[in-house]
């Protein structure tokens, strides 16, 4: 027992410090995300000081080895810390499968706008700062630093004292447990992971039956992107950006839903909620049916989008789109598509509209106000200035700006598609997938969602909801049009879109009860 004691001594006494960056370096991140959110981080500090007394037990005892084992674990802790700390930096947000599903959806264009968007100078430099003095804090060798041997016993047998009463509750579950621990952390994030692949690896044939005798020729279903209702002037923002789409809804040829939510405020979450009967949080949700083994029974379906093709791996809406008869993805014809803005869309959507002969339904999916903001509208659509926002904090000015930009041309483009499709019998759908936190739950924060602050999340979550009638449609189908016209202020979440379709349609998948989710549903 004395020779353990006296390992567990000469090792502390040599490697407190150490100890001690990699305790900073695990634990700090989290902390910051919590005290965000009022939220008490104890718990991260307690299980932050059970690890690192279960590493320094098994380092003291391995002789040599210990020092090797010990660098292996600082070089781990100084890689979650520069992740955790850098997507702290972003969007005060931990480290999880959301962002695992982020960086293999992502692109070349996305991420470079991603860092040109939350990654401004003063962040670069704060992250290298902390990396780096993290580093010279781990390698910097000061003897006189060093306790004496009678200290170093003591604490390091109240070190371990420590660590056995902050041993993790029982009542944990296995992927919490490891959730604390590098490098497992990322192994389980890693078998978390399901590739979108695996939902055309599950189709399946739903026997469908008719419910209605009216099957609607056309339907279209335009999907934005971070579209929040608070910067929309038909829910009364203030500042014009929805001149077009306001003219069409005080004509009553627009309808306005008041009270429409996303499924969350992640785009895989939203994409894999909308077109599945999953809540898209479910572990096995390709498992589960979409809404194309339903509606490719009966309707030619077609995909145009202006997102990328891919990601590192793979996307939610490249993957669903592989699912359609059509596919067009403006970035496959650069030959067409001059510029990254929706309104190259147009020409595709006009001549896939002027060439349908069968019934179908077309997913249009737009990259509206994704950020950075300035990159999705002509600079000829620089509406508004900075200097028109003297009642917002003048760092917050510019990002107001572009966004309010972005907004105004997506109304431009959206109004043009319904154009397109003006004079057919066709019902147009049109939502974004997620808003955004405007500086609405801190005057320093502008993008996607704070995860961890419940009014982030909510306000990233209301989103607006328009259907555009087309004469002809509301000739052909009344009863339809009055029904949709009397839910304009119920409460309605997009996942359910899937249930709306099926009661619009006359088409219903055996076993797939709408219940009240769906619009029209009484």
């Amino acid at each position: 027992m004395r020779k353990i004691l006296d390992r567990l001594a000469v090792f502390f006494r040599e490697n407190w410090r150490q100890m001690l960056v990699i305790a900073i370096a695990m634990a700090l991140p989290s902390c910051l995300v919590f005290s965000e959110t009022n939220r008490k981080y104890g718990y991260m500090i307690t299980d932050t000081i059970f690890v690192v007394g279960a590493f320094f037990f098994l380092a003291s005892l391995i002789g040599k080895w210990g020092k090797i084992l010990m660098h292996l674990f600082f070089a781990f802790a100084l890689l979650d810390f520069g992740l955790s700390f850098g997507s702290y930096l972003a969007n005060c947000q931990f480290v999880s499968i959301d962002t695992f599903y982020l960086i293999m959806g992502t692109n070349k264009d996305e991420a470079s706008e991603f860092f040109e968007f939350y990654f401004p100078l003063w962040k670069v430099l704060l992250w290298t700062a902390s990396m780096v003095l993290l580093c010279v804090l781990y390698l910097c060798k000061r003897p006189k630093l060093c306790p004496p041997m009678g200290v170093s016993r003591v604490c390091s047998i109240l070190f371990l004292v420590a660590a056995v009463f902050c041993f993790p509750s029982l009542k944990r579950e296995m992927r919490e447990w490891c959730a604390r621990i590098i490098p497992l952390k990322y192994v389980v994030i890693a078998r978390m992971y399901e590739p979108f692949g695996k939902v055309a690896e599950h189709r399946h044939d739903l026997p469908l039956k008719e419910t209605s005798s009216e099957h609607p020729r056309h339907i279209v279903i335009i999907i934005g992107e971070s579209f929040s209702k608070s910067h929309s002037s038909i829910y009364g923002y203030k500042r014009p950006t929805n001149p077009e789409l306001s003219e069409l809804a005080s004509t009553g040829q627009m309808l306005v839903f008041s009270d429409v939510t996303a499924p969350a405020p992640f785009t895989h979450i939203a994409f894999k909620s909308i077109l599945s009967f999953g809540d898209g949080n479910d572990s096995n949700w390709y498992d589960h049916d979409t809404f194309f083994d339903v509606f490719c029974q009966k309707y030619a379906t077609r995909w145009i989008s202006n997102q990328k093709d891919h990601g590192i791996h793979e996307n939610a809406q490249a993957t669903y789109a592989a699912l359609c008869d059509t596919v067009w993805f403006a970035c496959q014809h650069k030959d067409e598509v001059k510029s990254k803005q929706d309104g190259e869309l147009l020409p595709a959507i006009r001549s896939f509209a002027a060439n349908d002969s069968t019934p179908s339904i077309t997913i249009i999916n737009l990259m509206g106000q994704h950020e950075a903001f300035q990159w999705r509208y002509p600079s000829s659509w620089n509406y508004f200035k900075p200097e028109d926002y003297t009642d917002y904090k003048k760092h917050q000015r510019l990002n107001m700006a572009q966004y309010d930009n972005a907004t105004r041309y997506n109304d431009h483009v959206v109004a043009s598609i319904f154009d397109v499709y003006k004079d057919k019998e066709a019902l147009l759908f049109y939502f974004p997938d997620h808003g955004l936190d405007l500086y609405e739950t801190d005057p320093d924060y502008c993008g996607h969602v704070r995860e961890p602050v419940q009014a982030s999340w909510d306000v990233c979550c209301k989103i607006p909801f328009f259907i555009y009638v087309p004469e002809r449609y509301k000739a052909a189908y009344p009863e339809q049009v009055e029904k949709l016209g009397r839910s304009i202020n119920r409460p309605f979440n997009t996942g359910d879109m899937i249930y709306t379709l099926m009661q619009l349609t006359g088409w219903k998948a055996e076993g797939k009860e709408a219940g009240g989710n769906g619009l029209l549903a009484e």
